[in-house]
């Protein structure tokens, strides 16, 4: 049987590690950690290196949810404290439906599902060789073109955000925006009002594709559990704001002009 704790956050949306190195020496019997490498509905950054020196400290093992950076920030595994890592081809524009775990080499787990010899001997099944291969063409074009991508898509970003800022001084953006966070994410928040309560929805019907929290609650009207942690008394809608390197500025003006009008 297993316990679940929670690590606080702080008033930024950082992880609270003076909690969770707390957490970490109350407890003596076998832990993991298992943090986003970066939240995609905030888009902060998580310290891998500091997490994992606490994890060494206290002898626990870590996981790092890294499904929003795997493609998009350079990697040196070997050099990270981390046992576990995930990821996901279709953030970085390759197939759905195929991701990857990372083990290291000096962790030992048991597999989940028994049978056959694939993966190692850790996971019984038929390979989906299809996706392993757009994995892996994915990843090569998305590390190849780092340099630029991040940089154009960054700059969107930037450019959205002081946009808002110069057309609706009332609103307010969530998360750590010009430090440690991702460049493909902006979380905004709008007051309360008649008219922003169907916000998410009129933006739908005219083709601008945003969501107020993750992707998997895309169109959901309910406030994430993400800003309820950080603004718990909060009536503010809030709407995350994705960009990759296919957007333009052109998109961004349309979506601030068509907000001006809704709002």
């Amino acid at each position: 049987m297993a316990t679940v704790q929670y690590v606080k956050l702080l008033p930024n949306g950082h992880i609270d590690l003076a909690h969770l190195e707390e957490l970490l020496m109350a407890n003596d019997q076998k832990k993991i950690v298992s943090l986003m490498h970066a939240n995609n509905e905030i888009g902060n950054k998580l310290d891998m290196h500091k997490v994992g020196a606490l994890c060494e400290k206290y002898n626990a093992l870590f996981h790092s949810d890294t499904v929003q950076t795997v493609g998009h920030f350079p990697f040196h595994l070997r050099e990270t404290p981390v046992h576990f890592i995930t990821g996901a081809a279709h953030k970085f524009h390759g197939p759905k439906g195929i991701g990857l775990l990372y083990i290291n080499e000096n962790a030992s787990i048991r597999p989940f599902i028994f049978g056959g010899g694939q993966e190692r001997n850790m996971r019984a099944g038929t390979e989906n060789v299809y996706g392993i291969v757009g994995f892996a063409k994915a990843l090569e074009l998305a590390e190849s073109s780092y340099h630029s991508d991040s940089e154009y898509i960054r700059s969107l970003k930037f450019y959205m955000h002081d946009a808002l800022k110069k057309n609706m001084p009332q609103v307010e953006f969530n998360g750590d925006v010009f430090g440690e966070s991702l460049y493909t994410v902006l979380s905004a928040s709008f007051p309360a009002s008649e008219k922003s309560e169907m916000l998410l929805f009129n933006l739908d019907i005219n083709n601008i594709c945003v969501s107020g929290g993750s992707a998997c609650a895309s169109g959901v009207e309910e406030v994430s559990h993400v800003i309820k942690a950080m603004q718990e008394n909060s009536n503010n809608v809030t709407v995350r704001f994705s960009f990759s390197k296919y957007n333009t500025r052109e998109e961004i003006d349309y979506t601030v002009n068509k907000l001006k009008e809704l709002l």
